[in-house]
């Protein structure tokens, strides 16, 4: 074979490699990529990495198989490697909230605190985003990290503005202005949390503990009571009976 022939061999599957997927290619990968996604959610890491790998092969175009990649590398502990795929994802998608707001949990478990910021804010900045909540109650992880306690409070204050059932997002405001001897202020917030997700039994329990340190004991005990009316956990309701009993005795 000709030096001319082996060169256009060499173009020819240049031009395959970069064809664009077909349409069964990118069913199948669409297919592949949710069966990952599965994997994941079951934390079966080998098998899902086995079905993301091969979607990505298959539609390697895709920001979303980028984004499934970045999760899938960070249940693994590898934060590079999670970092790259969700840089991809967002380069090949600039506006992906999601890709930024898990690039912003990555780069915060680096320690890379103003860089995390600067990707949750790039998250809630998209007016498409439809948990904008996620990503401003990261935001607030990362500024009390940094021992920013105002802005913390304020990013979980939007979260909970954004979703007034985020109980995540009450727990820690209540954590804050507890730890800042704002233990009345921390009350009303978990009071404003159970009034609108009763079934939550960890924000009963937290109530029912800053009622007792408040000197609120009657109050307390029948947060406690609330705790133990709705959870299922065998810890948490231990600990809610204790402190009923305790109450109870105190009482005799």
């Amino acid at each position: 074979m000709s030096s001319r022939r082996i060169l256009v061999s060499i173009a020819c599957v240049a031009l395959v490699g970069c064809a664009s997927p077909s349409p069964d290619m990118k069913k199948e990968a669409a297919a592949r990529m949710q069966m990952g996604v599965t994997y994941l959610e079951q934390r079966n890491l080998p098998s899902a990495m086995r079905e993301l790998a091969k979607a990505s092969e298959l539609d390697p175009g895709n920001p979303e198989i980028d984004m499934a990649l970045g999760l899938a590398y960070q249940a693994r502990g590898d934060q590079g490697k999670s970092e790259e795929h969700f840089r991809t994802a967002i380069r090949k998608k600039p506006d992906y909230a999601e890709a930024h707001n898990n690039l912003g949990i990555v780069l915060s478990n680096l320690g890379r605190g103003e860089e995390a910021i600067r990707e949750f804010e790039a998250a809630v900045s998209n007016v498409m985003y439809p948990t904008p909540e996620r990503a401003y109650y990261n935001m607030g992880e990362e500024h009390r990290r940094r021992k920013n306690f105002a802005k913390a409070e304020e990013s979980y204050r939007m979260a909970i503005s954004l979703n007034d059932r985020y109980v995540d997002a009450y727990l820690r405001l209540a954590l804050l202005q507890g730890d800042g001897g704002r233990s009345a202020d921390a009350a009303r917030t978990l009071e404003a949390c159970v009034s609108l997700v009763p079934a939550h039994g960890p924000a009963w329990m937290d109530l029912g503990r800053i009622y007792l340190f408040l000197g609120r004991k009657g109050e307390a005990h029948d947060a406690f009571q609330g705790a133990l009316a709705n959870s299922t956990d065998p810890a948490l309701r231990k600990q809610a009976a204790e402190y009923i009993d305790i109450l109870g005795q105190a009482k005799r």
